[in-house]
């Protein structure tokens, strides 16, 4: 053992010494003492032995230590501080016998402290060549970028993985810097947090100015047009384009993250063009609102679509935005190789021409705004010589003859007249004018459900599907006089109702209710039909028009499929009026509400704002103001007025009306000064039984009563038997689509009898969104409410081939079950705009 201790004793401490053949030394002659006889043993020599081997194999521990890479050399200064002795640490002199000469088995709790903090500054020592090992290699990805197949330099890809790596990064670094083992590394550590950062803030300020460069370069260098129109501008992005180019030119020479973002001036230089696209877009922004202005409908798109119209020669790219800027009106008529506007086509395909067709040769807000004129002029004379022809036609004929929405205006200036005349009559002895005017009511409507059996064409269907639902309510007023005996032209009842005149003296439609008086806007509505009108509806009415009275806004309240939303539109149909919904959420702020405000006010348009109550607290108190100036203007009569800073015209036709569903998550409590600009309107579910009965008989279907009861208990009762799906709805909304494909198969089967279509409606749409296990639930709805009607499913017998091939070239086994689900998907298809599959698995 003292030959081995020598042979230790004399090896280099930092550089020979192997702690694992040191420990393997000893361990081997802690193992042969143990195994001496039990003789030797016996001897005061062997004791002394073992006790001097067992020493040396307590020291091994506090060598280890001493031994740990973690120690620098300043924790060897430390240590020569705790101990108070000093020693040579040179790596060619210090060997394991010198240290044995420092005692420094009497230093083990300090040495252990010493050792432990060297080893948590090792961690940071690591973590910090990590970081700048990860940031050598860290390169920003670039790829070309080209518009209209030119060559536009280089623009930088995502991003994101940089800015994962760089979060967690300075996330380290700051765990670091909060370390008491840091204070050997502070200064490093506060030069990669500040390098970070610096990383972070360039690449967030590059990915902005890009951002913003693409926008405006898709307008300055795609569109020679607005180059013309805005020169200064178009200069000064010539500028901005060429320092863009060289910096992501040198960028592609040196991709580290690194050095792009440290280079000279790099961040200064990104400020810059920051700043000058920001002055390029505010000029944009206000070359763009001085077009609105102009023309106030152009409020209702966004700046890329009114960018895509003024950033070309061509009039006719004003097409695909048309039903944002008009009710129903899907394209303009061009003449004279789109140099003058002749006519509206709306969604429908109706059309008419305008009495004076428009020039196109001036800026496009010019003679949009000359549409919109020419528009309201010619269906406001069109309208006045229908009504005029009125009693001196055949009125199925006249129907077939004029717009849609001349037919709507004309019979109710009519209604309102016949039933004035009737209470005229009455007064002067007629007893029973307002029975005759009921049974005249009665004889036309079924006049016109009986016509919808024969052959029609398409958009005749569709304006008489609309006059016998306005015929309905009109009749059911009647109905209701003659039973109440309302028999003065004063009474309340009639005075509620929603009444048209055509008054000579101004020459136009006026609409009155109660207080109300209102003229038509003359907005073309094409053949987009009519709510069905119940006594919810009627006094939801009343309130909008005595708010409006009031200069007052609308707020219906209330559940989903309330009608809250379509209540607002209908009324604003009823008067021809533009009505634009906007969906409320909480990236709405004031600016935006306050450009949709000046679009409405200058237009005359309605604005239905929905959810109003998901908006943010902060932005409804500045909405609050912005809808308290208009207001004030439309009771000053003021036809220009001040609001948001600029001078404004005021068309008094305008209206704001906000829906709220109250209690549901995300939404807010209104502020009680915007509460106050609101006539509240709460808002119930809908008489189903009578919507049901008078869309059937809009759609023809005679025994329309007893089917929509039908239709109603079998809705209400699959409620309540069937799964609760998340998919279900038995609601408003899905009654209305199986009633218009019930008349849509009422017209293709005439033959068939009206519970069968209206069965084969019900399961043919209803089906397909069915769990399996609810499936025989509800066809045993159906069969006890339609007994002995039976009606085999429509066959497609080409696709049903097409799809036993498709199983078959699959290998998929053929189920006649996962057939008819096909078809079902496709009818599904056929007859819904928007289909959402829902995949059921079953584990069994």
């Amino acid at each position: 053992f003292k030959e081995a201790e020598a042979g230790w004793s004399g090896t280099l401490f930092f550089g020979e010494l192997d702690m694992d053949v040191l420990n393997t030394g000893v361990e081997e002659f802690v193992h042969k003492s143990k195994k001496l006889p039990k003789d030797v043993k016996k001897y005061p020599a062997y004791d002394k032995t073992v006790a001097t081997i067992e020493g040396f194999q307590g020291s091994l521990p506090l060598i280890t230590d001493l031994k740990s890479d973690s120690l620098r050399g300043r924790h060897w200064k430390r240590l020569m501080e705790v101990t108070g002795k000093e020693f040579d640490t040179s790596p060619n002199t210090f060997t394991l016998e010198k240290l044995f000469t420092l005692n420094l088995s009497e230093f083990t709790s300090d040495i252990g402290e010493l050792v432990t903090e060297a080893q948590k500054e090792q961690v940071i020592e690591q973590a910090l060549q990590q970081t700048a090992d990860t940031w050598k290699k860290m390169n920003l990805s670039l790829f070309p970028y080209s518009r209209s197949g030119m060559d536009r330099g280089y623009i930088l890809k995502s991003i994101d993985e940089i800015t994962t790596t760089l979060d967690d990064n300075l996330m380290n670094l700051q765990s670091m810097a909060a370390s008491r083992f840091c204070v050997p590394f502070a200064e490093e550590v506060r030069g990669w947090e500040k390098r970070l950062g610096l990383v972070g803030e360039v690449l967030a300020l590059w990915m902005n100015v890009q951002r913003k460069w693409m926008h405006l370069e898709a307008i300055f260098i795609g569109s020679d047009d607005i180059r013309l129109q805005l020169p200064e501008e178009a200069k000064r992005f010539d500028a901005i384009d060429k320092t863009w180019q060289k910096l992501m030119s040198d960028t592609n020479k040196a991709t580290s993250v690194i050095e792009a973002t440290h280079a000279d001036g790099r961040l200064q230089t990104l400020e810059t063009l920051a700043s000058d696209l920001d002055r390029c877009q505010k000029s944009l922004s206000d070359y763009l609102e001085t077009k609105r202005n102009a023309f106030a409908r152009f409020y209702f798109i966004s700046d890329d679509e009114l960018l895509s119209i003024l950033g070309t020669s061509d009039v006719t790219s004003v097409q695909e935005h048309m039903l944002k800027l008009y009710d129903n009106c899907a394209a303009l008529i061009f003449g004279r190789g789109a140099k003058v506007v002749t006519g509206m086509v709306s969604s429908e395909g109706e059309q008419f021409l305008f009495k004076s067709p428009i020039s196109t040769e001036a800026a496009v807000e010019s003679w949009m705004t000359d549409v919109q004129a020419e528009m309201r002029r010619t269906l406001h004379d069109i309208t006045k010589e229908a009504t005029f022809v009125y009693p001196k036609q055949d009125r199925l004929r006249w129907i077939k003859d004029q717009l849609g929405m001349v037919v709507n205006t004309g019979s109710k200036i009519w209604w309102t007249w016949e039933v004035e005349d009737t209470f005229r009559a009455v007064r002067e002895g007629d007893k029973h004018g307002m029975k005759n005017l009921a049974k005249r009511l009665t004889g036309q409507l079924q006049e016109l459900v009986s016509s919808l059996l024969g052959d029609l064409e398409n958009q005749a269907r569709k304006k008489i599907n609309t006059l016998i639902i306005v015929d309905v309510h009109a009749r059911d007023v009647i109905d209701r006089f003659v039973r109440d005996s309302i028999l003065d032209v004063r009474e309340f009842a009639w005075e509620s109702q929603l009444r048209f005149y055509w008054e000579k003296q101004e020459d136009d439609t006026f609409i009155r209710q109660c207080t109300f008086v209102g003229s038509a806007g003359w907005e073309y509505m094409g053949l987009n039909g009519r709510l069905v009108i119940t006594p919810l509806t009627d006094r939801c009415y009343m309130t909008l028009t005595q708010a409006l009275s009031f200069q007052l806004g609308g707020a219906p309240a209330g559940p989903a499929g309330t009608g809250k939303t379509e209540t607002v539109k209908d009324l604003a149909k009823a008067m021809s009026l533009l009505c634009v919904v906007f969906n409320c959420g909480e990236g709405l702020d004031y600016k935006a509400m306050g450009s949709i405000f000046s679009g409405l006010v200058q237009c005359g348009a309605w604005g239905c704002f929905d959810e109003f109550n998901r908006i943010d607290l902060a932005v409804l108190s500045v909405v609050s103001a912005q809808i308290k100036t208009i207001q004030s203007a439309l009771i000053a009569g003021q036809k220009r007025f001040m609001f948001e800073g600029k001078d404004t015209v005021m068309d008094e036709r305008c209206g704001i009306f906000i829906t709220m569903n109250p209690g549901y998550a995300g939404r807010v409590e209104l502020p009680d000064n915007l509460k106050a600009l609101f006539r509240p309107v709460t808002m119930v579910v809908p008489d189903l039984n009578l919507i049901c009965e008078i869309m059937l008989l809009s759609e023809g279907f005679e025994s329309a009563r007893i089917l929509a009861k039908k239709m109603v208990t079998l809705y209400r009762l699959a409620k309540e038997q069937l799964s609760k799906q998340h998919h279900y709805d038995w609601g408003l909304r899905a009654l209305k689509s199986v009633l218009v494909m019930a008349g849509s198969l009422k017209r293709g089967s005439p033959d068939l009898s009206e519970e069968t279509v209206l069965m084969r409606a019900l399961r043919d749409m209803n089906s397909p969104k069915f769990v399996f296990d609810d499936v025989p639930l509800f066809l045993g709805l159906i069969s006890d409410l339609f007994p002995g009607v039976d009606c085999p499913r429509v066959g497609y017998p080409s696709f049903n081939n097409a799809v036993e091939e498709s199983l078959k070239s699959n290998h998929y086994q053929i189920i006649d079950v996962q057939i008819d689900k096909v078809v079902q998907l496709y009818e599904t298809m056929m007859t819904s705009i928007v289909v959402c599959l829902v995949i059921m698995v079953s584990y069994n």
